[in-house]
């Protein structure tokens, strides 16, 4: 996963050729040694050891390296044709279906789901810190929720497998961003595992304002990051760069640096509330959501509330979403669910799932 992160973060389309497992091959050296391991493209921070050796795959016993920084797996015929991806000449790693698949034998489950909206979405985390490193946005998904559903219908006796199959199932396409992820996998989750219990949702799917609006020369259309598929609201994750007031140069001398800054935040943050407006014209009302909310105990269950009741009192029903909602409020449910909730955000505190 580190490599994957690691060739994302450039920015590039990531192209690569489906194929076979190929023999590991120290080329253009003789044989293997630490020296030549690109160990830091591998999200590590040292040199391969004994105690802290590479993974690798290869097709048969016969193949194995006797280096022993090498952990080697040999798989059989429980995979697809094509399950490999030859990204360069050096690196041919699992293709991002089979990737799903081996982390779900070694990974918590909420954690793996979160892989999975990165390989469904538009997002990359930092390949050698995961959970609280930058984040590279605007990428081009790398599969599907369907294609990974049909890749893993095609495997057999592999370890896993039963494990990726329910994960795969609270996982959404499109997410744009890690924050945004965390979100819609909190409302998708089953309540006994930490969530809400709302699986009718869709990620980022562009709504176009009347024409009435568009006459008037607003934006054509708008994006809200979470839409509530059976009810007339949604959620946008307003993170700290839509008010990115720490970004100002407050230090600086220069009066003309600091205006032209205080002008950019302020376009934002404009753009977000019109945003807001334009969507609430089109009929769907957005709960903005901040890192506070996420923060603070029971910060998020309020806003998922309010946004049942706002639905509720806009069609003057009760909605099923709302009663599965109202039962995840659960003093238990809802402890159980922020104590997920912290261990998913990126930060150095709380209780960590691992290395994301």
């Amino acid at each position: 996963m580190a490599l994957l992160r690691w060739m994302r973060s450039t920015g590039e389309p990531l192209e690569y050729e489906p194929c076979g497992i190929p023999l590991p091959d120290p080329w253009p050296q003789r044989r293997w040694s630490t020296r030549i391991v690109p160990y830091q493209q591998l999200g590590r921070s040292e040199r391969p050891s004994a105690q802290r050796p590479i993974d690798v795959a290869v097709p048969d016993a016969g193949s194995r390296s006797r280096a022993r920084f090498f952990r080697m797996t040999v798989y059989g015929d429980g995979l697809p044709a094509g399950s490999f991806a030859r990204v360069s000449s050096e690196f041919t790693i699992p293709c991002p279906e089979l990737l799903f698949l081996e982390l779900a034998a070694v990974m918590d489950p909420a954690a793996l789901e979160l892989v999975g909206y990165e390989l469904c979405g538009t997002f990359s985390r930092d390949p050698a810190n995961p959970r609280t490193g930058g984040v590279v946005h605007g990428l081009s998904s790398l599969t599907s929720v369907q294609k990974i559903k049909d890749y893993l219908a095609k495997c057999s006796g592999i370890r896993g497998l039963t494990a990726a199959r329910r994960a795969i199932e609270r996982v959404r396409d499109d997410a744009w961003s890690a924050m945004e992820a965390i979100v819609a996998l909190l409302l998708v989750r089953p309540q006994e595992e930490g969530g809400y219990g709302i699986g009718e949702l869709i990620l980022n799917e562009r709504e176009n304002a009347p024409h009435e609006l568009k006459q008037q020369g607003v934006t054509e259309s708008r994006v809200p990051d979470i839409g509530l598929i059976n009810l007339p609201t949604g959620f946008n994750y307003d993170g700290y760069g839509h008010l990115d007031l720490s970004s100002i140069p407050v230090e600086s001398q220069n009066a003309g640096e600091i205006k032209a800054r205080l002008a950019e935040v302020r376009e934002k943050y404009v753009d977000d509330l019109r945003r807001n407006r334009e969507l609430l014209a089109s009929g769907r009302i957005v709960m903005p959501i901040v890192a506070e909310d996420l923060m603070e105990r029971g910060g998020l269950d309020t806003v998922v509330l309010e946004a049942v009741l706002a639905a509720e009192r806009l069609t003057g029903r009760r909605s099923e979403e709302g009663a599965r909602v109202r039962h995840a409020l659960d003093k238990r449910l809802s402890a159980k669910r922020q104590q997920l909730i912290w261990s998913l955000y990126p930060w150095t505190g709380g209780q960590s799932l691992g290395d994301y």
